[in-house]
């Protein structure tokens, strides 16, 4: 009698589990969220490249004592840093993503599992002691993933912030480097008229 309860209830039936989209793991494979070719677009993106005409449109025109051409170059290269930056977040997603994916598809692969252990249970008691018994492992598995996911992202934000900590200190030098040439251009300059 008790394993007609299980089968005759959809919550405790195997087969619903893989009959509900939410459940189901090619339900993962199309949606965009979940599929790493997704993030590949993000990765191909180059800010470098779509700033290459404006800085050569600007190079027509004059700023003054400025060097235009050491602006140009030094905003590449912080174009260039956030590419990098965009890269490795894009590539991480890619990882953390799949990871995520076999995550959820172990789970339903377990949670199967005991639905078909707990059918074939021969009293109420013995099913409720496997429900509580998965409960704990589910908990704990949890816990674990959810660890595991934490520090992929924090390795994720560490990598991308790392070409953009590198730039923001090479900018400062360049900021020096372009004010104490153009402190000296005018005593070079009137050197040149005399």
């Amino acid at each position: 009698m008790q394993a007609e309860f299980f089968k005759a209830n959809p919550f405790f039936n195997p087969e619903s589990f893989k009959a509900n989209p939410f459940f189901n793991p090619e339900s993962f494979k199309a949606n965009p969220f979940f599929n790493p070719e997704s993030f590949k677009a993000f990765a191909a993106l180059t800010p470098a490249k779509m700033a290459e005409e404006f800085f050569k449109n600007a190079r027509l025109y004059r700023f003054g004592a400025a060097d235009v051409d050491a602006m140009l170059a030094s905003q590449r290269k912080t174009l260039e840093a956030f590419g990098a930056a965009g890269r490795v977040v894009a590539e991480a997603a890619q990882k953390i993503t799949a990871r995520q994916a076999e995550l959820v598809k172990e789970t339903l692969d377990g949670m199967t599992s005991v639905m078909t252990e707990m059918s074939k249970a021969s009293s109420l008691e013995d099913a409720a002691a496997k429900q509580a018994e998965f409960a704990k492992e589910a908990f704990e598995t949890a816990l674990e993933n959810g660890r595991e996911v934490a520090e992929m992202i924090a390795e994720t934000n560490e990598a991308a912030a790392e070409p953009i900590s590198a730039r923001v200190v090479a900018m400062f030098d360049e900021v020096k480097e372009g004010a104490l040439k153009m402190k000296d251009k005018p005593k070079a300059e009137k050197a040149k008229a005399a």
